[in-house]
């Protein structure tokens, strides 16, 4: 189950769809994009323990 990512700004979304452009193309390696990402997208929130569990269900 994936969720649409949240970005920290629109300006991060901008620059994050370039730099997904530049992966697709192969422009830019699997380790770069990651770092787009830790820069560009808010950190996910943690789950509490009775969310993971209807997470499995």
């Amino acid at each position: 189950m994936t969720t649409k990512p949240t970005f920290k700004s629109d300006a991060f979304e901008a620059i994050h769809s370039a730099a997904q452009g530049l992966y697709r193309v192969g422009a830019i390696d699997k380790a770069t994009m990651r770092e787009f990402d830790a820069s560009c997208l808010t950190p996910a929130a943690a789950l509490k323990p009775m969310q993971n569990l209807d997470v499995l269900a």
